[in-house]
């Protein structure tokens, strides 16, 4: 589905009263099928973008459309992915990725089951359908979240820093798990991550987001052949779009710090 983005602002009531500025005037379109991530300092926005294209916080000004029609509200065609797990516990692995179709009620129970299977395996964790939360490592926990949300059929991805919680290695083996997913489905994704070298490895774009308020910085075209492995972060390419993006988050920081100095 095709996303865009129209001068999106959005503030939040202060307990003085006020108004705090998160985000200010975000322009973005993204294509059906395309792969974005969304990079920039802390506290810049970059949840709240997300959280506002699921329709979970409402903007305060500008549009934001999918498909022609706009945003009012959470949809089936968005499913979003946290950083945090948010498995039920006393949920099988098969019970928790069944979980987004039964509140859908849209497929009878033999159906459900033969969906659940399907993404179980797609996600590698055929073998553990029976297995509790508690019995399975952070990165496997993180697959069942991810199955989930696949397991509905959304035409949207929204990912807010999903594979932060886990070591280096299995973030990296995640990414590239999560690649592979998205080359057979070729769902629209929208990517949020502190890691520069997580962000170019996984989108055709990268966005920038200036500190406080947030705005979009710079848009980077990752131009780097797919199918992708890790191997290509070497690329001196790879290196390049790194590196510059990593200049434009030190520009931003310093330039954030320094209006905080003045103001002190």
């Amino acid at each position: 589905m095709h996303i865009k983005l129209q001068k999106v602002t959005v503030t939040f009531p202060q307990p003085d009263g006020g108004l705090f500025l998160a985000v200010n005037g975000f322009d973005l379109t993204v294509e059906k099928g395309e792969f974005v991530t969304i990079v920039g300092p802390s506290g810049c926005g970059k949840s709240t973008m997300l959280l506002v294209v699921d329709g979970l916080i409402r903007h305060t000004e500008g549009g934001v459309i999918i498909d022609g029609t706009g945003v009012t509200g959470p949809g089936p065609d968005r499913a979003l992915v946290f950083q945090e797990f948010a498995l039920l516990p006393w949920r099988t692995v098969e019970s928790n990725v069944m979980m987004g179709l039964e509140l859908q009620r849209k497929h009878p129970k033999d159906r459900m089951r033969e969906l659940t299977n399907r993404f179980i395996q797609m996600v590698g964790l055929e073998g553990f359908e029976k297995h509790h939360p508690h019995q399975l490592s952070g990165g496997m926990r993180q697959r069942v979240g991810l199955a989930r949300a696949l397991a509905v059929n959304p035409e949207i991805l929204l990912m807010d820093e999903p594979f932060a919680a886990l070591d280096a290695q299995t973030r990296e083996i995640m990414s590239e798990e999560l690649l592979r997913i998205w080359e057979q489905e070729k769902k629209t994704v929208l990517f949020v991550t502190h890691s520069i070298e997580e962000a170019v490895y996984l989108a055709d774009r990268v966005v920038v987001m200036s500190g406080q308020p947030g705005q979009v910085k710079e848009i980077i075209r990752v131009d780097l052949p797919r199918p992708r492995d890790l191997a290509i972060k070497d690329d001196p390419n790879f290196v390049r779009k790194r590196r510059h993006i990593w200049n434009l988050l030190v520009e931003e920081v310093q330039w954030q710090a320094k209006g905080k100095g003045a103001g002190a």
